[in-house]
């Protein structure tokens, strides 16, 4: 019987390993890539697609700033023992904050990478503010 499940619990482990390790994988690359943009940026054009990477960075992490408020602005509504127990809205209200400052952050890199373009001589473009 433990034979079986040592057997069972092998093939699990790869299987798991099969499915994630491309994804990690993925993620891996793209943030070697993006480091590898940023320390090889050399004309504004450069210097232009990685602000343009921290702005995307940054809208991500604002919109789920945004649906953790939400989140959390529902459950104080709902209400209920359970809800105020666990204090999810604080869980909720704590995650807004941290990716509220994650995008501040990707907003603070996108500037610097544009700055950087203007003093390598070339025009960059800002972008537009979002309403």
């Amino acid at each position: 019987m433990t034979r079986r499940l040592v057997i069972l619990g092998a093939l699990l482990l790869a299987l798991t390993v099969s499915v994630f390790t491309p994804a990690l994988r993925a993620v891996a690359k793209e943030h070697t890539d993006m480091m590898q943009m940023a320390m090889q940026a050399k004309t504004p054009a450069d210097h232009e697609k990685l602000a343009a990477r921290y702005d995307q960075e940054s809208a991500d992490a604002r919109a789920k700033a945004e649906m953790h408020e939400k989140m959390a602005e529902d459950i104080r509504k709902t209400g209920g023992a359970l809800f105020a127990k666990v204090h999810y809205d604080e869980h909720c209200d704590g995650l807004a904050t941290h990716y509220s400052k994650v995008a501040e952050g990707y907003a603070a890199l996108a500037k610097a990478e544009r700055d950087m373009g203007k003093e390598k001589g070339g025009k960059v473009i800002e972008p537009k503010p979002k309403s």
